[in-house]
C-alpha cells in the first residue's frame, strides 16, 4: 500500500507533458527557446492557477498526437475534436475561438459551397491535422498534405492546387506576413471548438477533478 501511493505522489509531482507544433501566432517558440502564441499563453495560465508544472515540446503534429495515443506525453494542443481522438484523449473547454477557412486565388472561379468545387477543385491540407480527415471523409479531391501551413500557401500560389483548408490564425498570418493579401480569397468552412487533449491515461492518474479544474481556468484566463 505504501508503495503505491508513493507511485501515486510520483504521477502527482511530475510535470505535465505537453506537445504542440510550430503554427505561429498560436504555438511557436521565441529567439531565447522560451514557448509562446495565443494558445500556448492560455494553456500556461491555466496551468499556473492550478499551480502545475508542466514541459511543452514542439513536434511535427502527427507525432505530436502519436506520443499522447502511446503514452508517452499526457496532451496535445491545439485540436480541433475528432472521433480517433475521442478514441484515447478527452478534449478541454475552447482555449481560444476558432475557423477553419477556405484560401483560394482570387481568380479562382469556383466557390467551395459549390457542388462543381467539390467535384473538380484540388484542395489540400496539412498533414496530421482533422483538416485533411475531413476532406476525405466528404468526398473532395484531396490531392496533397504537406506537413505545415507554410507549404500550403505556397502551393496555392503556385497553382498546384485550386484551394487549401487551413487553420485562420496560421494562414492570415502567414498571408499578411507574405504580403500576398491581394491574391487571395478566403471562405469560412467551419466554427470549431480549439482545446488541449488530455491522454485517457493520464486522466486516469489525476484527481477527478482535475479536467473540470483545468476547465474552469482556461474560462478565467481566455476573460483577461
Amino acid at each position: 500500500m505504501a508503495g503505491l501511493l508513493l507511485a501515486g505522489a510520483v504521477f502527482a509531482d511530475a510535470p505535465i507533458r505537453l506537445n504542440t507544433h510550430q503554427q505561429a501566432p498560436l504555438s511557436f517558440r521565441k529567439d531565447n527557446g522560451a514557448a509562446d502564441g495565443l494558445a500556448v499563453q492560455v494553456v500556461q495560465c491555466a496551468l499556473k492557477q492550478l499551480q502545475r508544472s508542466y514541459t511543452i515540446a514542439f513536434l511535427p503534429w502527427p507525432r505530436a498526437q502519436w506520443q499522447v495515443q502511446h503514452q508517452q506525453a499526457d496532451a496535445f494542443f491545439t485540436a480541433t475534436p475528432s472521433a480517433e481522438r475521442d478514441g484515447y484523449a478527452v478534449l478541454s473547454a475552447s482555449i481560444l475561438p476558432y475557423e477553419r477557412r477556405w484560401y483560394l486565388l482570387k481568380d479562382y472561379p469556383l466557390s467551395p459551397s459549390s457542388g462543381d468545387f467539390k467535384l473538380q477543385a484540388r484542395t489540400a491540407a496539412f498533414n496530421g491535422s482533422n483538416m485533411d480527415d475531413w476532406l476525405r471523409e466528404h468526398g473532395y479531391q484531396l490531392t496533397s498534405t504537406p506537413p505545415n501551413s507554410e507549404q500550403l500557401v505556397r502551393m496555392l500560389l503556385n497553382h498546384r492546387v485550386d484551394a487549401i483548408l487551413g487553420n485562420a490564425y496560421v494562414v492570415d498570418a502567414l498571408i499578411a506576413k507574405m504580403g500576398v493579401q491581394e491574391q487571395l480569397r478566403s471562405e469560412l468552412a467551419q466554427s470549431l471548438p480549439f482545446g488541449v487533449y488530455f491522454g485517457k491515461a493520464f486522466l486516469a492518474r489525476e484527481s477527478p477533478q482535475f479536467l473540470t479544474q483545468f476547465n474552469h481556468a482556461v474560462q478565467t484566463c481566455r476573460a483577461k
